[in-house]
């Protein structure tokens, strides 16, 4: 913001054409805002000169800490969508700038308003989410949400699945480009939810779509199983290996849970795209699907991360049998871009016993992933007992 801090007030009162203001923050002595007097404006900051009197909270850290914010705001006494930007001019002091995304809002909603599945844009540096007409109508939402997670899943998307989608954004967009994901709606209806990363990783929009699955003929498993990959996610995991623990008490037998996690798998999606990412996340179940059968679960929680729960072991040094012979089967290279070293991915484990580590499904991960976590610290391609 430079080039504000650089402009006379005569200069940004004549040539900036967006919404803009100086606004002084008043403080009670206490690292709080008291109040907010504007010093100077823009004509097109007018509109929205009263929506500025509320928000000395949150100018204050830009006035009065030298933080620069920028958060995203719907006014729904305009029905608009704005980006404000505040940064440092001097003590107590900052400008303010408005972008309004209304216009853009209106343009995408109308560019895909014709299409029969719920489409929907979502800008990854605003959080904000636009669905067109048929999404509207599918699932009940408004033309944009402020917040996907926050304002869309946790309004549509049913409970026991709003954890699965969490995990599956986590990493999106910038180790995982594309997501691909069967949930279930608070309606009981079954959907497909799909958002793609541009190519270009500057690029801040995604698109995506969701799909209505319900009358499918399998849309029952369908709904449990991960679409990439065919494994099942890990909130139909959880409810099998749930069951699968108990027996293993009842049993007494030897249970395992083993947790892995891709070694270099961003260089991947970075050196090849989403694509190419994909492919790698498809190859790795292959693998695990052709050495674990039977009452195995083979599930992909999200991003690159998968987890296996072996039944009915001999002994507790057949696990960490499993997990040296899985780094041996995960370690592989994949060549570079033309003048770029190659890429080696590796498998960073952790593998815990369900007698050992508290008798339900959320303990057992949790170890298991604190031990796969440092397995990753400890420089990875390994396997840590939890």
């Amino acid at each position: 913001m430079g080039l504000f801090q650089k402009w006379t007030k005569a200069e940004i009162l004549k040539y900036c054409p967006l919404p803009f203001a100086v606004c002084r923050i008043i403080t009670d002595g206490e690292q709080k805002a008291a109040g907010l007097k504007i010093e100077y404006g823009n004509a097109a900051m007018q509109p929205y000169e009263q929506d500025l009197a509320k928000w000395q909270e949150l100018l204050y850290p830009a006035a009065c800490l030298s933080q620069e914010v920028s958060r995203r705001i719907y006014l729904e006494n305009m029905e608009k969508l704005v980006v404000l930007t505040a940064f440092f001019l001097e003590k107590n002091v900052c400008g303010v700038l408005l972008r309004d995304y209304t216009a853009f809002v209106d343009d995408l909603v109308k560019s895909v308003s014709a299409q029969e599945i719920g489409v929907f844009y979502y800008r990854t540096d605003t959080d904000v989410m636009i669905a067109d007409r048929s999404m509207q109508e599918l699932f009940g939402c408004k033309n944009h949400y402020d917040g996907l997670l926050s304002a869309f899943a946790m309004k549509t998307i049913d409970e026991a699945y709003v954890d699965l989608l969490r995990v599956q954004l986590q990493d999106f967009p910038e180790t995982v480009r594309s997501i691909n994901v069967n949930l279930k709606t608070k309606s009981g209806r079954f959907v497909r939810f799909s958002l793609n990363a541009d190519e270009d990783p500057s690029e801040t929009l995604a698109i995506g779509y969701l799909e209505d699955i319900s009358n499918a003929p399998t849309f029952a498993e369908l709904s449990e199983r991960d679409s990439l990959t065919g494994l099942f996610h890990g909130v139909s995991a959880k409810e099998r290996i749930d069951k699968m623990i108990d027996d293993c008490y009842e049993q007494s037998r030897i249970d395992a849970l083993i947790l892995l996690d891709l070694d270099g798998f961003s260089l991947v999606n970075h050196a090849k795209g989403h694509d190419g990412g994909d492919e790698m996340l498809k190859k790795t179940a292959e693998i695990l699907k052709n050495n674990f059968k039977g009452k195995d679960i083979i599930a992909r929680p999200g991003g690159d991360q998968f987890l296996i729960y072996v039944s009915d072991l001999n002994d507790k040094r057949a696990a960490l049998q499993i997990c040296r012979t899985l780094n041996r089967l995960l370690t592989q290279t994949i060549p570079g871009n033309e003048g770029e070293e190659p890429i080696r991915i590796t498998a960073s484990i952790g593998v815990g016993f369900a007698i050992d580590n508290g008798g339900n499904y959320e303990k057992l991960y949790r170890n298991v992933e604190a031990a796969m976590k440092e397995t990753k610290a400890g420089g990875k391609n390994g396997y840590t007992l939890a």
